[in-house]
């Protein structure tokens, strides 16, 4: 069984994690790398590493369904949001290579990767979003009405990796925010991954105080519900988790059910949800798995496991679905030699 990790970037240990999971399950395979950037830590760890395209580039799946083919792929996983709506306005082609793509349909992706379109959204399931305005002069009003307070939050609509976010506390704060954010999405992926102009691609919303969660929701190839996991987070680093513990509350298990159950999505989705001390609020909501499962997996889970039993079409054990819970984990930085013997350019061979 052949896998493909794409934008792999710097997540090493999703590479290992995939290559234990075919070693214990004593299948002969090999796990692929894609990213953009040649000296993607990554591209060191992989049986076979690509430079691909940028996800915005013309060729970009060109190249991933050319090497689904050269090395007979079995199994995509993609690994960035931006990169889900291509893979997912695809599926339909590489699944007649006989590959298992695990990325939701791209309507799915459509919706949950629009936050100003949340609170019409997640209604139906009884989840809660944060109080969402889409330019400053409704700001200003909620804020006349006493609707919200500040401080408020503005950021892109399709935001990742805390890209063009700022708070700010007062209305000459808000509208030289709004305009920074415009900016910074006009020098960033963000906007060549909506058709918005930036001008209408950002928010401004309330800030929810309390405990921060990163919570996943795994489903099967049918869109079946098989898991969730939840973690709280005790610390963040360019927009993903650096400190966290595992964490088993029953609302947060039930509002990951209702989603997964709601959106009858494939694979793996992460949100962000935020309890301020009475309700919960879900802020992101990211389709693809999110870099926090590296804690789940040292608590003991094995979702690359159940992915590759699902490719085989046998038994998903209960066991890779669950994580311990309160053990507090914490990342930390490796130093990887870049080796360019071991990165081939995609198409150029």
């Amino acid at each position: 069984m052949n896998i493909l990790l794409t934008s792999t970037a710097r997540r090493i240990d999703f590479v290992g994690f995939f290559q234990d999971a075919l070693k214990n399950a004593g299948i002969d395979g090999k796990v692929i790398t894609a990213d953009p950037e040649y000296n993607a830590p990554s591209l060191q760890a992989g049986d076979e590493n690509y430079v691909i395209p940028q996800q915005t580039d013309s060729n970009y799946i060109e190249t991933i369904v050319e090497i689904c083919k050269k090395h007979q792929v079995n199994c995509l996983v993609p690994l960035n949001d931006w990169e889900v709506p291509q893979i997912s306005a695809h599926k339909n082609e590489l699944e007649k290579l006989g590959i298992s793509v695990f990325a939701p349909d791209l309507n799915i992706v459509k919706k949950v990767r629009d936050k100003a379109k949340y609170p019409e959204l997640l209604e139906p399931f009884g989840v809660k979003t944060p109080l969402t305005y889409l330019n400053v002069e409704d700001a200003k009003i909620a804020l006349e009405k006493q609707e919200v307070s500040f401080p408020l939050i503005v950021k892109p609509r399709n935001g990742s990796a805390s890209i063009g976010v700022e708070i700010i506390d007062n209305v000459e704060d808000m509208e030289f925010a709004y305009q920074l954010v415009v900016r910074k999405i006009k020098e960033s992926p963000l906007d060549g991954d909506t058709s918005r102009e930036p001008e209408d691609n950002v928010i401004i919303q309330e800030v929810i105080v309390g405990d921060k969660f990163s919570l996943d929701m795994f489903n099967d190839l049918n869109g079946r519900f098989l898991t969730s996991f939840a973690r709280k987070q005790l610390g963040m680093r360019g927009g993903d988790i650096d400190r966290c513990i595992t964490v088993n509350i029953p609302e947060l298990t039930e509002i990951a059910q209702r989603l997964s159950k709601g959106f009858g999505h494939v694979g793996y989705m992460n949100t962000d949800v935020y309890f301020n001390g009475t309700d919960y609020y879900i802020i992101d909501i990211n389709p693809r798995f999110g870099g926090g499962y590296a804690f789940t997996h040292s608590a003991g889970a094995d979702i690359p496991a159940a992915i590759i039993a699902l490719t085989a079409g046998k038994q998903v054990q209960e066991e890779w679905l669950r994580q311990k819970s309160d053990i507090e984990l914490a990342r930390h930085d490796t130093v990887v030699s870049i080796n360019k013997q071991k990165v081939m350019e995609a198409l150029q061979e």
